[in-house]
């Protein structure tokens, strides 16, 4: 946990994210500003989902040609130089350009965050993942709290460019942090099979040859349905349909679920030794406990309460997130474990798209808390799906 490479990971990271808040608060204003249209704002968001999706298709062959280091070096380089080209082209040469850019930020994204992840196991002892996971969950979960709050202040200081200055320099400062951790850690991944087609494949066979893994993308996958009911249209339409309050609670309502996220971050960085050898019962806590808790958020309607409920939200959210990561880099071999990310990142991503499309549908004809009622059905069966799988 005092691993150099692991600080090293932390800042880039930390920064990393921190990035991706403003530049999404800078880039979503430029765009409204200049369109005047609600549809194309929202199409970032369904650029940026559908983009990572492929980039989960196509990280595995990156991973047979690089280390994870020299990834996240690479991939946090080349954004560097597409902030700048997106600082011009927004305001210079404004329309189909622009949602280019944003694709490729988010194709990078998509290849680096399955590297980052796997890169845990090997810089930190087995004992210590539950410990690292926290850590890390606390440090981006933190930063992207106080980023999503700064932004908004800062918007209103130095404006949107001025914004997209501050995101050049954190990305900058990101890159720096893999760089001289590219010293730190060997390179990871060796291979003599350089076919990019095979190497595409490699998360796919490990995933369906191996059970209890099939069974885990399924579950994650319902969770992923599960948790598009706290993006933001979500929360909106439940503040002004059910709760009938301003939208000012919209924002305590999410402030609430990182409160959750963050808090219970601590208690398991605090307590890593409780659950070492019982991470799969941290996701049984975590289903169970998130579906009981979005299932009483759903018939609630006194907002102090909605809060107290959004922030058990958070907490089996968290619980959930460092058991499942924790499970993974335990038991997958490290070098296949960036491929099983990547499948994971993939069908995550198309889960949540799809649960998007359903929410909607489902909003559009029934009660808002309808939808948030078969959230908690979901996460009710990824309880019992999670019952039935025996981690080997």
């Amino acid at each position: 946990m005092r691993s150099k490479p692991f600080f090293l990971l932390m800042i880039g990271q930390g920064n990393n994210s921190a990035v991706m808040v403003l530049y999404i608060v800078a880039l979503m204003h430029i765009i409204y500003q200049q369109s005047g249209s609600a549809f194309v704002m929202s199409m970032v968001p369904v650029v940026i989902t559908f983009t990572r999706f492929f980039s989960g298709l196509l990280a595995p062959v990156l991973f047979t040609y690089f280390s994870l280091p020299r990834i996240l070096f690479y991939a946090q380089g080349i954004k560097v130089i597409l902030f700048i080209c997106l600082f011009v082209v927004i305001f210079f040469m404004p329309g189909a350009a622009v949602f280019f850019v944003v694709s490729m930020i988010a194709l990078l994204d998509g290849v680096a965050d399955p590297a980052s992840q796997s890169l845990l196991p090997r810089i930190v002892a087995k004992t210590e993942l539950i410990k690292a996971n926290s850590t890390a969950s606390v440090i981006f979960e933190t930063v992207g709290v106080g980023c999503w709050a700064i932004g908004g202040v800062l918007l209103v200081f130095v404006g949107a460019e001025g914004l997209l200055l501050f995101v050049i320099s954190f990305s900058t400062i990101a890159t720096v942090a893999f760089w001289l951790m590219r010293h730190e850690v060997p390179s990871l991944f060796e291979t003599n099979d350089p076919h990019w087609k095979k190497s595409m494949m490699v998360g796919w066979n490990v995933v369906l040859q191996t059970k209890w893994l099939k069974q885990v993308m399924l579950t994650t996958s319902l969770d992923a349905v599960a948790g598009v009911v706290w993006m933001a249209a979500a929360v909106y339409l439940f503040v002004e349909e059910v709760l009938q309050v301003s939208e000012a609670w919209w924002g305590w309502i999410n402030a609430s679920f990182f409160i959750g996220l963050i808090v219970t971050g601590f208690f398991l960085y605090k307590r890593a030794h409780m659950f070492e050898k019982q991470t799969s019962r941290l996701l049984q806590i975590g289903f169970a406990g998130g579906a009981v808790v979005t299932a009483f958020f759903a018939l609630n309607m006194i907002p102090v309460v909605a809060l107290v409920l959004s922030i058990g939200v958070g907490m089996f959210e968290q619980v959930r997130g460092v058991g499942l990561n924790t499970i993974l880099q335990q038991h997958i071999e490290a070098k296949k474990l960036p491929y099983v990310y990547a499948v994971q990142a993939s069908l995550s991503t198309l889960s949540f798209g799809m649960g998007a499309l359903l929410v909607g549908v489902v909003a559009e004809a029934f009660d808002i808390r309808i939808v948030y009622g078969l959230s908690a059905l979901f996460l009710l069966l990824c309880f019992f799906s999670w019952m039935k799988i025996k981690v080997k």
